[in-house]
């Protein structure tokens, strides 16, 4: 580490319950006696070199207890899995001499134990990163978005690893007769062999050397005896009252190191000696004599109760060695620096420190310090630090210095808060964050719950334990109370129930904490403490934690000088205040410390609660005002010290703009990308800044006691009225503002985060979309365990805190040092983060990352009270938290609070740039109206998007009511306005709002919406009943497209189009739109319900026509649409008449468009709209009569209609439409006559004409049908045709079917011609020579009239004829068949009455020459 001005111990947050691996090793070697071996127990790690991001931070951590190792690999900038491994070598102690070595390929463990040497060889985390980084990818598309986790190179670590031959060795004690081993030392040699040196040493005063070479595998064992000869023959020989001390070459600790190629084992014997031995000669290459170089130097000294140590630290070709030298009359702490000539070793002193009279844990050596890690006569740890080299000029201290160790917690809770119950103060303390760990917490617990499944709290970790603490507690209240017990007596034993559990909780803490090893790597990029459950971490301390808490005995004016002032006087003011502050603190009770943190709490002011405070003070204690008194007038400079202070504590630096991040980053981290990411990093810069805080705060509130006593003493301060008057206006409110402010920011650091859950996150995505925040912060990446709940900072730097801060620190580094990461220290990475930490969380500047990303985060409940703490106080940004408070209580569901907020806020749109520029998203030279407006509609947006259109409506009135008319956002205010009065259902207050909104497209889209909303909610009254004005078109049109657009069957907008007009007076659009409406029901309506419907629109269009001059009584055929889209403005002006103009290649226009032929227009008066009413009239009556015709779709002509009706046999209806659209009767007569023929009705059927029901009464359906037959022949036959007759004396001949007479005679009389030839083209001869006859009777005046003739054959009469072809055909069919002796009468007959007629045509002939002649 570089020089800094002291040093103080941080403890991250370790509570989580740990999981460990457990391997058992049975070297077959174990002895009963080795049970009884004392090792001391010890612990240690070791960092990793930093070649790569994989290995920077990273460290691997060992504890030893008699025959158990437990291993586990740490990373500050990842979180590692399945990195906790215990190793127990079955009865079989394990020496002290574990150490760690790296190469590229590879991570050497070794270590020994009273019957075996270890070598375990893992892949370098360089190698695991490779490996880690291809899984990764591959999984990378199922697991995106989710930080998967590397695993520990200790989970390559299993048991045949452990147990392969060739990185195990036993050893054999029986073959050197030294008795067993008690220390050892191990070694890596150089290079990548992996080949590996163990030293142990043993009782008898020998060495046991093993080599364990690699390539080939072998093993050496080998035995350095005593010094030299003559040392044995000494030993062996000489009497032990005459040796001096029993056993004095025994090694008492050992190292190994390669020293000019050579490995040597560097051991501190009995006697104080340090001696030094080849393993490759197996010769004594050094024995110095420690006391040499000390004051001690020729003095006796007896051997002290714990033994003597060495330890060694090498960097490059440099080693180092510190021998402990533990005496009865004092210890002594002497550094070497090695030298190797002509093979043999001399020391090189280069200090002599002499530390107290406590029992040494351990000591660690670094390039830069020595660590002493103690237990004192009050059994309280003590790490203790000192210089290797002491410079002049340096700021560290003469001899050992304390590190600041963190204090723990109290022996007693405090009940300051009445309001609150003991179980709330108690479970707040033992569960609040780094406080107790849940092993602790488990064991304490397992006092009162034996039977508890344990293995099961990994799942639910804290929250788990808190459940089972207060079940037990409570059962344990439950079994004492009886029914006569008083109120407060339930109370005391709630009291001592809590308090008695929190006891044990501490008294296994305390256990939990004690040291077993310090570590100093090379490089200073660590130093910690190994405990029996956590490891702490030593870190540089910042002036005002030197001046706060670092031994008054060691401050100086020199060492401050430059770091709060460059002024000496200054300096001197400041060190002189430290006095009678630490007696401030130290007379103050816990009980009003406390009660002051409560007070800040409730909101109270800090300078009044001081003043109660004060006055209590100084008022019980008359010595405690004199000694303050004299201190305090002991300062020369006591304003400008107090100024000191108060610049000191400021996080801004006196200047709150100026932590505002533009744009949310500085800059690039950079080359610290990824640094202290991991959970164990972020508990590390979590547990710093709350540190820091709580140091703070409670030097604020020194200050501000301190300052109070100063007025109340006044005259004994010397205090001239200047100074009082600037205490009461300056400094005192300003100490209380920085008061307030560190207590928010030890609120932040402290407070456990919650768990959110995955749907709260989603939504402060939506939030952030609406909000159009696309560069806010960065949501959890890491959400809290339930092993170890995170405190709220400790999240926020895993998140988007730590890449903002490694941003800001990254430049000022590179300034400080030009150098990478890799190459900063400890000291120099970790305080600048942890203070821009606090900085990006200090309450007075414009910095709002914390609030963002607590509310993004989902940590609402913090967002809360964090707000809380600040309001009565904090100016900055105080409209800005209100908008993010908002955010949160409308997260919470607590929209009304959250919308009043929201609006709150708007009075910082102009003056706080989060408001203006990041919500708002306004510029430097946007107007203060339109800001304000623009930030409504965000806020707008964000309640829209939260389901809350009521209080969207007023924010946007609030807006409307604050924007100028000729804004250009008004429309979008308005527009917001109408939409959610129509959500609402304020139809009025919507079309208010749809009016007055300048915007005509906007206007127009309102419209629409406000159409469509009023007919789905079946408000047509309301909606006709409106006055658009200069609208109307507009509705028309969107009426007319929606109608066109929309299912007729789902959604008639015609009948709303139609009412329209009507309420218009506009008939004559009003039967224009019945009559689309009726052409579309024609084409998409199904069934009777379709017909009824069309009958309607017809009849709806007729009644419209009657109202308005005949004239005028006429429409236009709609023409069919090539689109059914809503857009009343053809969207491609590149078209002309919907045919595209010809491009070539390049797009560029080759010749014009062709003009598509105007279509007809065709007018429509009241005979066609009545004839269209009868068409669909008809097929009503047909689908009612027919019901299996309604499944007929699609319209159907005129000549359809009455086919079908006449297969229904409603031939009336179809004579009618055949009449009506000019189309033959004969088809329909044909059906009917067929029906005569098949007169079979089924009665299943519904009737509805009046003739069918008349049929359904006769009895004879055959005369029924012939009478209708009759009258229908009758009536449509028209005068002197006989078209109809034919038709319908064909079907029935058809049949072979007589016709009858009324047929006949009706016939006869219109064209008996082509009846006879009816007759003989179907064979009926009889009847054809019958109705010849007739005929020709009729010609020659017998029943002229029946025949339908005019007068008979006359010379004076018109002429007759007679069917001359058909005659011929008769008497050509007769003379086929007169062997028949009917026939040939027949035809006798037919010949007499030719005969008859020939000659009266003769004489006729002549007269009728005669008559013309005269």
């Amino acid at each position: 580490m570089a020089e800094h001005l002291g040093f103080r111990e941080v403890i991250p947050d370790q509570s989580a319950l740990v999981q460990w691996r457990n391997i058992t090793i049975d070297t077959g070697a174990a002895q009963s006696t080795l049970q009884d071996i004392k090792v001391p127990e010890y612990g240690g790690g070791y960092a990793y070199k930093p070649l790569s991001p994989a290995t920077c931070n990273r460290y691997l951590f060992w504890r030893v207890c008699h025959d158990i190792v437990e291993l586990w690999e740490e990373s500050l900038d990842y979180d590692f899995t399945h990195n906790h491994v215990q190793l127990r070598f079955a009865d079989t102690p394990v020496l002290e001499g574990l150490s760690v070595h790296e190469t590229h390929q590879y991570v050497y463990i070794l270590l020994a134990t009273v019957s075996s040497v270890h070598r375990i060889r893992l892949p370098h985390p360089q190698t695991s990163e490779i490996r880690f980084k291809g899984r990764a990818s591959d999984a990378s598309h199922c697991l995106s978005g989710i930080k998967s986790k590397p695993q520990s190179i200790l989970s390559d670590l299993t048991f045949q690893t452990l147990k392969e031959y060739h990185n195990l060795h036993i050893l054999n004690s029986s073959a050197t007769g030294e008795g067993l081993p008690h220390t050892a030392g191990t070694h890596l040699v150089a290079g990548e062999s992996g080949d590996a040196v163990f030293v142990l040493g043993q009782t008898g005063g020998t060495l046991l050397v093993v080599k364990m070479i690699d390539l080939p595998y072998s093993v050496f064992t080998e035995v350095i005896k005593n010094a030299s000869l003559m040392n044995r023959f000494f030993t062996g020989f000489v009497p032990g009252m005459f040796r001096g001390i029993e056993g004095c070459e025994t090694v008492t600790s050992l190292v190994v190191k390669e020293l000019a190629g050579d490995v040597v084992a560097v051991g501190v014997c009995r006697d104080g000696k340090v001696r030094a031995w080849s393993c490759s000669r197996l010769q004594c290459i050094l024995a110095h004599d420690t006391l040499e170089n000390t004051a001690e130097a020729g003095r006796k000294l007896n051997p002290g109760a714990q033994r003597h140590q060495i330890r060694s630290c090498e960097q490059g070709e440099e080693t180092i060695f510190g021998v402990f030298l533990n005496f009865t009359e004092k210890h002594l702490l002497v550094v070497y620096q090695p030298t190797v000539n002509l093979g043999q070793m001399a020391l090189n002193h280069i200090k002599t420190l002499y530390p107290p009279q406590f029992d040494l844990v351990d000591f660690s050596l670094t390039t830069s310090y020595i660590w002493t890690l103690w237990t004192d006569a009050n059994n309280e740890t003590q790490l203790l630090y000192a210089p290797v080299n002491s410079e002049d000029g340096s700021k560290d201290p003469p001899g050992l210095s304390p590190v600041v160790l963190e204090s723990p917690p109290e022996k007693e809770v405090p009940m300051t808060d009445p309001f609150l119950d003991p179980r709330e103060v108690y479970l707040r303390e033992l569960f609040m964050p780094n406080r107790f760990s849940a092993h602790t917490l488990r064991k304490a617990l397992g006092i009162y719950r034996r039977s508890v499944d344990f293995s099961s709290l990994a799942d639910r970790g804290m929250w788990r334990l808190q459940e089972e603490v207060e079940a037990a507690l409570r059962d344990q209240v439950e079994a004492r109370l009886t029914s006569t017990l008083s109120d407060e007596e339930v109370m005391q034993i709630t009291l001592e129930a809590w308090a008695t559990f929190y006891s044990h909780t501490l008294q296994y803490h305390q256990v939990g904490h004690k040291p077993v090893g310090v570590v100093g790597n090379v490089g200073d990029q660590l130093v910690g403490v190994v405990r029996k459950q956590v490891v702490s971490w030593v870190r540089p301390m910042d002036a005002l934690e030197v001046v706060a808490l670092a031994p008054l005995d060691t401050l100086s004016v020199a060492n401050l000088d430059g770091v709060l002032s460059e002024d000496t006087v200054v300096n001197t003011s400041v060190v002189a205040l430290a006095k009678p502050l630490r007696l401030v603190r130290r007379v103050l009770p816990l009980e009003v410390a406390a009660a002051f943190t409560l007070d800040l709490h409730h909101l109270q002011p800090p300078d009044k609660v001081a003043t109660s405070i004060t006055a209590s003070l100084v008022a019980d204690s008359a010595t405690l005002s004199t000694n303050l008194g004299q201190q305090l007038a002991s300062v020369s400079g006591l304003v400008a010290g107090l100024w000191a202070y108060l610049h000191a504590l400021q996080l801004d630096m006196g200047m709150p703009d100026a932590l505002t991040l533009e744009n949310g980053m500085l800059s690039s981290p950079g080359g610290l990308s990824g640094v202290l990411s991991g959970r164990a990093g972020a508990a590390v810069i979590s547990a710093v800044v709350a540190q820091m805080a709580k140091v703070r705060l409670e030097l604020c509130r020194d200050l501000l006691l301190l300052q109070q006593v100063a007025l109340h003493l006044g005259h004994q301060c010397r205090l001239n009225p200047d100074a009082t008057a600037q205490l009461r206006s300056t400094l005192l409110p300003k100490t209380a503002l920085l008061t307030q402010a560190y207590f928010a920011l030890l609120h932040v650091s402290t407070t456990a985060a919650i768990q959110p859950s995955q749907a709260t996150l989603e939504a402060g995505k939506r939030q952030l979309a609406a909000l159009s925040l696309n560069n806010g912060p960065c949501v959890v990446h890491a959400l809290p365990t339930p092993g170890r709940p995170a405190t709220v900072l400790e999240l926020f730097f895993l998140s988007s805190g730590g890449d903002q801060a490694r941003a800001l620190v990254r430049p000022s580094l590179d300034d400080n040092t030009g150098n990478s990461y890799s190459d900063c220290d400890w000291g120099q990475l970790l305080m600048p983060l942890a203070t821009t930490v606090a900085q990006l969380a200090w309450p007075i500047s414009r910095c709002l990352v914390l609030v963002e990303w607590l509310v993004w985060g989902g940590q609402h409940e913090a967002v809360q009270e964090y707000v809380r703490l600040l309001q009565p106080w904090c100016e900055w940004n105080s409209c800005s938290r209100k908008f993010l408070l908002g955010v949160a209580l409308l997260n919470q569901g607590e929209a009304t609070k959250a919308a009043r907020l929201l609006l709150a806020a708007l009075e910082g749109v102009v003056t706080e740039d989060y408001l203006g520029v990041k919500v708002a998203g306004g510029g430097p030279e946007t107007l203060p109206d339109q800001l304000r407006v623009m930030y409504c509609l965000r806020v707008i947006r964000l309640l829209e998007q939260s389901g809350q259109p009521a209080l969207a409506l007023q924010v946007a009135q609030k807006g409307v009511a604050m924007a100028s008319s000729n804004h250009q956002s008004m429309s979008a205010l308005y527009s917001v306005v109408f939409k959610h009065h129509l959500e609402l259902h304020h139809h009025d207050e919507a079309f208010t709002a749809l009016l007055a909104c300048p915007d005509q497209h906007r206007r127009r889209n309102c419209l629409r919406q406000l159409i469509v909303s009023l007919h789905d909610r079946k408000c047509l009254t309301t909606l006709v009943g409106y006055q658009y004005g200069s609208l109307q078109s507009d509705v028309i049109t969107i009426l007319e497209n929606r109608a066109r657009s929309a299912d007729i069957l789902v959604n008639n907008y015609y009948d709303l189009l139609y009412a329209f007009h009507i309420s218009k007076h506009n008939y004559k659009k009003a039967a224009y739109v019945m009559y689309e409406c009726a052409l579309r029901l024609n084409i998409e309506g199904l069934g009777e319900k379709g017909l009824r419907q069309q009958a309607k629109c017809y009849l709806a269009c007729l009644n419209c026509l009657q109202h308005i001059p005949p004239e005028q009584a006429w429409i236009l055929k709609p023409l069919p649409k090539s689109s059914n889209g809503e857009d009343e403005v053809d969207n491609d002006s590149r078209t002309v008449g919907g045919i595209s103009p010809k491009r070539n290649s390049d797009g560029t226009s080759v010749a014009p468009p062709l003009t598509r032929r105007r279509p007809q227009v065709k007018v429509l008066e009241l005979t066609h709209i009545e004839r269209e009413y009868e068409l669909v009239h008809a097929r009503l009556k047909m689908v009612k009569s027919q019901p299996d015709v309604s499944s007929l779709g699609g319209p159907l002509s005129a000549a359809d209609t009455i086919s079908l009706l006449t297969h229904g046999r409603l031939f009336r209806e179809a004579v009618h439409l055949a009449k009506l659209f000019e189309l033959p009767v004969a088809p329909v007569l044909k059906g009917l006559a067929h029906t005569c023929l098949h007169p079979s009705v089924s009665h299943t059927k519904v009737i509805s004409s009046q003739e069918e029901r008349s049929i359904v009464r006769e009895s004879n359906e055959t005369e029924v049908w012939r009478n209708l037959l009759k009258e229908l022949l009758e009536e449509e036959e028209k005068a002197n045709q006989s078209l109809l007759h034919h038709a319908v004396a064909s079907v029935l001949l058809q049949h072979t079917t007589s016709l009858p007479a009324w047929l006949v005679n009706s016939y006869k009389t219109r064209n008996p011609g082509e009846l006879l030839q009816l007759y003989v083209s179907h064979g009926l001869l009889e009847e054809a020579v019958k109705l010849a006859c007739q005929y020709i009777d009729g010609v020659l005046g017998h029943g002229t009239v029946q025949m339908g003739l005019s007068n008979a054959l006359h010379a004076a009469a018109s002429p007759v004829w007679l069917p001359y072809t058909a005659l011929d055909k008769l008497l050509l069919e007769l003379g086929e068949v007169q062997h028949d002796p009917r026939f040939s009468k027949l035809l006798g007959e037919l010949n007499t009455r030719l005969g008859i007629y020939r000659q009266e045509l003769d004489q006729v002939s002549r007269n009728r020459v005669i008559l013309l002649q005269g």
